[in-house]
């Protein structure tokens, strides 16, 4: 087997990154009926319509809703020709067989249920009814309405039978929907019958309906769509009002087509951080996390969030991002006059002293305290150490969603900060000249930590957590980009922005480098990193992810955008192209970030020539999108296409001249493109401009690939020294000592690597690599299994561990691994070529051959899959096949002395000698170690005779290999020719001291001793040989000539008979069969074994000799001469003088 042992390289490359965008929202405006009749102005002004005029506008839209059993309001919606669609509560028509509707005028009509409206899990229904008469309608509100809004509620009631208009303010905005939809608290008297009525605001604008009364009999209503609960104190807060259900909710699951239809608006809703309920382990640290955050609230009515990281006996330190203390336009300006109170863990609200409040330049973290008496608040425990891509992660804090800002814990998975830097789209960066943050560089502010959890504005400073709970960074930003659609006014979210892209956090490392300039006293901190979960752990998670509730609703293009942002970060990839399709759908001014998101969601997915089409489509519709070029290069060179991957990040380039990223990728491409001095300039503008471990990293690999040793080690170590916790420097600084065989060394930078990192699979790979060449088996084993314990796709393990399973001959776990390198990567021609050196060991021909074939169909430049299937055609003596094999292969690899060695055996066996002794004399070139080639053409020069050449061949191939019995035995051969005795017998004694089982030598020794008539030891000799290999018919007839010279007959007999069973075309052992018979005077068997003789080998002067004596005793004297002369002339044919005259005396006699 002749496997290749694949590197694996880790790189610091670019993946598939994303870049914050924005949107806007549409908040587009209701069909009304515009007729001067329905027209009023308000009383107040900008303060909106005088008590009255709300009485008067909100009773032309409401009606009754007569059901046989049943019975409420319902509220005019809109109207489409004669059709008007009615909203009301689905408990106000259930089990009804029929509806009418009474209108403000009187009037009755017939209704009708709206089907497939998409409310199952909402209080809604949707009536429509039919008539020519003109009712007015108010504008659909789209949006969630503030706390504190003056409303009015309208219905009628059951007991007095009529309308009746009810006034109030909106307490509570439930920024997480009670059961049904329940989301607007307020202070309106609701009575029995107003279900289904109006809720409107002082601008007439419809928000909502009604549906449940304050103070009920039962809690029941007080419930989350997941089944969990407000607590004690907040349900008992929550009796106290009115609940009503959004218009904004109506418009965001009712069936788009109505929407459509009817000419409603689509919902502008605030952004929200999705919940998800965890309970379990998750639970746990929920909880853990919930006791050490608190809530920074501003005058400005703006928070955000923090961690208590210290305490001394009642003041507590309280960590979080600088921009939450000190709220501007930009940083060239002066912090905003605010004042600012905590909301503790267990709801207490503590005032701040500003004289606390301390920030420091060039970081975006800042501390300030509280104090609260008699309190024993939680103090975190920070974590000091640099994460690895794809650890869990969690992020804690208050979101600001609208009017509220409640309590979300978020999961995600965090990049190592190296790995996480090249992942930010941002181009922000700064370098440490002052020696004050940690690292060389980040971007500004000292972001280095990039994760996918969702984040939102009111978690700044907040923790990012690892899975034990504990605080290893501090969050603070997320990518996005400004957006907004002048013609539909869709704009983002926060400010006009989006969130497309990471969430952005500084690490605790940094914060412990300035903990003495903050003037605090870390009381809680730890170096470890995470235990590893265990799989039920790591499961919880992903069905907590599975779980996350994000919104699939009707909503704005921008909404779509962060929807599928979210998805996105969650890598649920199917349903984040689908929220991105949404907004394509939509054609917004923005519509080229939701091709670059739809193009992010495509390559996380694999489905990288899709995602090419998407990213051509951002470019095309903005050509200065840094990102989508960026991201588009990375796909091109996935998809093998170099130039265009160039062309790509060069377009880049021009728009942002200064990312250091982008000359990281395009070092990348052109390494590809081996515009090798190119692509050094280019990975060396990276390190001028941000001199990160990252790029050090990177241009030491660019060395290792052109063989620099040097230049590689020194930037390898130059990363190291950069980022001390770097394991993927340690892993490709191993590799670099693999090279020169400096095992001790690579082993110790696996062993750093994996103890940084003990989830590091390509290390284990690596150091099993080691450990292969080794020869310690079970280690490399343990570490290819490791390996895939980590990472049950890795195709490269597989084929190793497939590999060292063949070296110990255990074939069929060899090749269930290789057969699982194929099903994870079936373009790995090396795991063909493998596979196909197995199945020929079990002399599996036609899949061996169909392997080798494979692997030359997936790359036809594979010389070693050439030499395979040369090899197993030259088993199967398919010359001419097996010979074009060996020729291709050096055509690819003129250097692989391998195929001409064997292109030199399958000449040997073809007898065409010099062309054999070329590739031989060529293998030595290469090769000038290689034993086998030089004993190889030793024989060839044996077989033409010539002796010292041979000789000098067998005693070099000796030299270099001692324990090449073959080459002993041979060598004996050739001192018997010259008849050195002592010399072959030597050789011949050496040859079966290395290989006790080696028949040939007992044979040739044998036959030495026979030479010189020391029976005993050839008998001894040529037993032995039999007993190891009892088909050896030469054994068997020498022994047979043995016999006979001690006229043993029987048993010469004997064992002359069993070299003809063995070999039926054994002339020489018919002859001296035919010889004992003559001397036995069996006329007729000699007779017959001597014409056998000459049937099989015409040549045999011998044979016709003693046939003729035979004839001449059989009394048969004209075949005997006949016999005799044609001895003689064979005889002086061959130059045998002695016999040529023994035959010519008995002519004369005869």
């Amino acid at each position: 087997m002749n496997p290749k042992i694949a590197i694996l390289l880790s790189l610091l490359l670019l993946p598939f990154p994303t870049f914050g965008v924005e949107t806007a929202s549409n908040s587009g405006s209701q069909a009304a009926v515009e007729t001067s009749s329905c027209d009023m102005k308000a009383e107040n002004g900008d303060d909106g319509y005088s008590e009255k005029q709300l009485q008067s506008l909100t009773k032309r839209i409401t009606v009754r809703v007569i059901g046989d059993n049943n019975g409420g309001s319902g509220t005019i919606l809109a109207k489409r020709g004669n059709n008007y669609l009615v909203l009301t509560n689905s408990h106000v028509v259930r089990g009804v067989n029929s509806i009418r509707l009474q209108t403000s005028d009187g009037k009755s009509y017939s209704a009708q249920t709206v089907p497939n409206t998409n409310f199952e899990k909402f209080d809604l229904a949707l009536l429509q009814f039919q008539t020519n008469q003109n009712y007015c309608l108010l504008e659909v509100g789209n949006l969630i309405p503030d706390n504190e809004t003056q409303v009015m509620a309208v219905g009628y009631a059951a007991a007095k039978g009529e309308i009746v208009f009810r006034t109030g303010i909106i307490q509570q905005i439930s920024g997480r929907s009670l059961k049904e939809g329940y989301s607007i608290g307020y202070t309106s008297d609701i009575e029995q019958g107003m279900s289904g009525g109006a809720i409107v605001n002082s601008r007439g604008e419809l928000i909502g309906i009604n549906g449940r009364s304050a103070y009920p009999i039962l809690n029941t209503g007080y419930v989350y769509p997941d089944g969990s609960r407000p607590s004690d104190e907040e349900i008992q807060a929550m009796r106290k009002l009115s609940w009503g259900i959004p218009i904004s909710t109506f418009l965001a699951q009712v069936n788009s087509q109505i929407l459509t239809a009817y000419s409603l608006p689509l919902p502008k809703q605030a952004y929200t951080v999705p919940t998800t309920q965890l309970t379990g382990w998750l639970g746990e640290l929920e909880q853990k996390a919930k006791q050490i955050t608190v809530r920074i609230d501003s005058s400005s009515n703006a928070n955000g969030s923090g961690i208590i990281i210290a305490k001394n006996e009642n003041t507590y330190t309280v960590l979080t991002a600088a921009h939450v203390l000190c709220e501007r336009e930009d940083a060239t300006k002066p912090c905003g006059n605010y004042s600012y109170q905590i909301l503790a863990p267990d709801g207490k609200q503590y005032p701040v002293d500003k004289s606390t409040i301390k920030t420091q330049e060039g970081v975006d973290l800042g501390i300030v305290k509280f104090t609260a008496p008699n309190q024993n608040y939680q103090v975190a425990t920070l974590a000091n150490y640099n994460p690895n891509t794809d650890d869990y992660m969690f992020t804690a804090g208050y979101p600001k969603e609208g009017n509220s800002s409640p309590w979300r814990l978020t999961m995600g998975r965090i990049f190592e900060k190296e790995q996480g830097l090249l992942q930010s789209r941002q181009s922000d960066f700064q370098t440490n000249i002052s020696g004050r943050l940690q690292s060389a560089s980040s971007l500004t502010g000292g972001y280095e930590l990039v994760y996918t959890s969702i984040t939102y504005g009111g978690m700044s400073g907040g923790a990012v957590l690892d899975s034990s709970g504990r605080v290893i960074g501090i969050h603070g930003r997320a990518e996005g980009e400004q957006a907004f659609d002048e013609k539909t006014r869709d704009s983002g979210s926060s400010r006009g922005r989006v969130q497309l892209g990471y969430s952005l956090g500084i690490p605790t490392s940094t914060f412990l480098g300035l903990a003495t300039r903050f003037g605090v006293q870390v009381q809680k901190v730890e170096t470890t990193s995470a235990p590893q979960l265990k799989p039920e752990q790591v499961k919880s998670i992903q069905e907590a992810i599975l779980s996350t509730d994000i919104s699939q609703g009707n909503a704005t293009a921008s909404q779509w955008l962060e929807r599928g942002n979210q998805l996105w970060r969650l890598r649920r990839y199917s349903e984040a192209i689908t929220a991105f399709d949404e907004a394509i759908q939509m054609k917004p001014s923005f519509a080229y970030l939701a091709y670059y998101g739809k193009g992010l969601a495509l390559g996380g997915d694999k489905k990288y020539q899709e995602a090419q089409a998407a990213l051509e489509s951002a470019t095309k519709l903005k050509g200065d999108f840094v990102a989508a070029w960026q991201q588009l290069s990375v796909i091109y060179r996935t998809l093998n296409q170099p130039q265009r991957a160039l062309e790509a990040i060069e377009k880049a380039i021009q728009s942002q001249p200064n990312n250091p990223n982008l000359y990281n990728e395009k070092s990348v491409v052109l390494n590809d493109l081996k515009g090798y001095t190119q692509a050094e300039a280019a990975i060396n503008k990276a390190i001028d401009l941000s001199p990160r471990a990252a790029f050090f990293l990177n241009r030491g690999y660019f060395y290792y690939e052109q063989k620099k040793w040097d230049l590689a080690l020194a930037d390898y170590t130059q990363a190291l020294k950069i980022n001390p916790q770097l394991a993927l420097a340690y892993n490709n600084r191993g590799l670099l000592y693999k090279e020169p065989k400096k095992w001790d060394l690579a082993l110790a930078d696996y062993n750093q690597a994996l103890k940084i990192n003990p989830q590091y699979a390509e290390a284990y790979y690596n150091r099993g690599l080691v450990y292969y060449e080794q020869k310690k088996w079970e280690l490399a084993l343990a570490d290819f299994t490791q390996a895939l314990k980590i990472n049950p796709q890795f195709a490269q393990a597989y084929y190793n561990r497939g590999v060292l399973y063949y070296e110990q001959k255990k074939w069929e776990l060899a090749l269930a691994d290789l057969n699982q390198t194929i099903n994870i990567n079936p373009q790995l021609a090396e795991a063909y070529s493998s596979r196909g050196v197995l199945y020929k060991e079990q002399k599996k021909w036609e899949l061996a051959l169909a392997d080798f074939t494979q692997a030359l169909k997936i790359n036809p430049q594979y010389a070693e899959a050439y030499y395979n299937r040369g090899l197993l055609y030259s088993e199967q003596k398919k010359w001419e096949l097996a010979l074009a094999d060996f020729t291709q292969t050096i055509n690819i690899n003129p250097q692989l002395a391998l195929a001409y060695y064997n292109r030199g055996v399958l000449y040997y066996e073809q007898k065409k000698w010099e062309l054999a002794l070329a590739d031989f004399t060529q293998t030595i070139n290469i090769n000038p170690q290689y034993a086998e080639a030089y004993y190889n053409r030793g024989v060839l020069y044996y077989e033409q005779k010539k002796w010292e050449l041979a000789l000098a061949d067998f005693t070099q191939a000796l030299k270099i290999n001692p324990q090449l019995a073959e080459a002993y035995n041979n060598r004996g051969l050739l001192y018997s020719e010259q008849k050195k005795w002592e010399l072959a017998l030597a050789d011949f004694t050496q040859a079966l001291k290395i290989d006790p089982q080696d028949a040939e030598a007992y044979y040739n020794r044998g036959l030495l001793y026979y030479e010189r008539k020391k029976w005993e030891l050839a008998l001894a000799d040529f037993t032995q040989a039999l007993k190891i290999n009892p088909q050896l018919a030469e054994a068997y007839n020498n022994r047979g000539l043995l016999y006979s010279e001690q006229k043993k007959w029987e048993l010469a007999l004997a064992d002359f008979t069993q070299a003809l069973k063995i070999n039926p075309q054994f002339a020489q052992a018919y002859y001296n069969r035919g010889v004992l018979y003559k001397e036995q005077k069996k006329w007729e068997l000699a007779l017959a074994d001597f014409t056998q003789a000459l049937k099989i080998n015409p040549q045999l002067a011998l044979a016709y000799a003693s046939r003729g004596l035979v004839y001449v005793q059989m009394g048969d004297k004209q075949k005997a001469i006949q016999d005799l002369q044609q001895a003689a002339q064979l005889f002086q044919a061959q130059g045998n003088s002695t016999g040529y005259e023994i035959v010519m005396n008995f002519l004369k006699e005869l």
